[in-house]
């Protein structure tokens, strides 16, 4: 049972779950909690957002059949006294009273003696009150011609209705309980669509997708340096750092490919088959480098664009040597080329004296999208 599907389950045992109106708030208050993840996270892409909406959609479909079936079985297993029952009741003699008699003066006696008349009373109306029995019974006319009153009231047996009367309080009480209800499972909702990573597009291979984690990847492709425009360009301060035609200093692990491609344009297209370390690739930056972010703040930028019509979440790491690393930064791009940016801050570490490695997954849900790769360049001391 999924997440979702068990807050909108608790929010209707602790509501009236017999009425339609209030399951239906329910159920839309989890769409909107869906919505608001949707949003919260900047998930833009239309089949993403379909798919989490018919998945939901399916579950409240699911939901409200066992709903409706469980009121179907609970309405057949309820008694009913048809109509002809209390006419037979109305019309038998008690207690040795002639049938011939007054209904009002053959109750009479018996609420004298103690009271019995109006259990027997209250008994064989119970069919009869709108309050129980809910849409008027087939077959009865709006005016009943032998009893001279409406249909589906009861005639006037000399019984007072000692039902007591709803107060407004219980009503409040009772409507601030269904909002309470309904705020706890907007809230779960919103928790759930959070935490369980749902707005993910899911993986159309074998490969599980790798678990969330925040140990060292707490940098997000919108979160901290801004993408480089597309007019902006690279000035003469940044270093370059590897170019497509460097395929010597790149190394694919056992399920990734690295292939240089030129069609006007030099790239290095690199798939990723496996989420784990066995997908990663990596690519060797000189000592000489290296040195030269040793002891700064520096960017590190990578030219980068998903396959055609495609769109891939990719992470980088760094391992330079004596310098040590860099964390795991992960960046989703589109079809369109684009730099993203990152920083490290190798203050207090000595100069390596060999060269470091960036180790790049195209595609971290395992999913074996392509990334291809321009050039990889850094800025020393910004």
């Amino acid at each position: 049972m999924s997440g979702l599907e068990t807050a909108i389950r608790n929010a209707l045992e602790r509501s009236d779950r017999s009425n339609a109106e209030i399951r239906a708030r329910i159920y839309q208050s989890a769409r909107q909690a869906l919505e608001n993840g949707l949003q919260k996270q900047q998930i833009e892409d239309p089949e993403v957002i379909a798919r989490q909406r018919h998945r939901l959609e399916a579950v409240i479909r699911a939901i409200e059949t066992e709903e409706r079936a469980a009121l179907r079985a609970r309405a057949a297993a309820t008694p009913v006294v048809s109509l002809g029952e209390v006419k037979a009741r109305a019309d038998t003699p008690a207690h040795g009273v002639e049938a011939a008699a007054p209904i009002s003066a053959r109750r009479e006696p018996e609420l004298k003696a103690g009271g019995r008349a109006e259990a027997q009373a209250d008994d064989g109306l119970a069919a009869l009150r709108p309050e129980r029995d809910g849409p008027q019974a087939p077959g009865l006319s709006p005016v009943d011609d032998r009893a001279g009153t409406p249909a589906g009231v009861a005639p006037d047996l000399g019984v007072t209705d000692r039902r007591p009367r709803k107060r407004k309080r219980g009503r409040l009480l009772s409507f601030a309980m269904v909002l309470a209800t309904v705020a706890a499972a907007v809230g779960a909702a919103v928790w759930w669509v959070q935490t369980n990573d749902l707005l993910r597009a899911p993986s159309d291979t074998n490969v599980a997708n790798p678990p969330a984690t925040v140990e060292s990847e707490d940098f997000g492709g919108a979160a901290g340096l801004q993408n480089l425009g597309a007019q902006e360009g690279f000035s003469g301060e940044w270093l370059e750092v590897f170019a497509a035609s460097d395929a010597a200093a790149v190394k694919p692990g056992p399920r990734a490919k690295a292939e240089p491609l030129e069609d006007g344009v030099e790239r290095l297209r690199l798939t990723s088959a496996a989420a784990t370390k066995d997908g990663d690739v990596e690519i060797e930056i000189p000592a000489d480098a290296l040195a030269q972010l040793s002891g700064k703040s520096s960017t590190i930028a990578l030219s980068v664009q998903a396959m055609p019509g495609k769109t891939t979440e990719f992470s980088v790491e760094c391992a330079f040597a004596a310098l040590g690393d860099c964390g795991r930064h992960r960046f989703t791009v589109h079809d369109d080329r684009m730099d993203v940016l990152f920083k490290v801050v190798f203050r207090g570490k000595p100069a390596p004296n060999g060269p470091g490695r960036l180790v790049i997954n195209s595609d971290v849900s395992g999913g074996g999208n392509s990334l291809d790769v321009y050039a990889i360049r850094a800025l020393p001391g910004q």
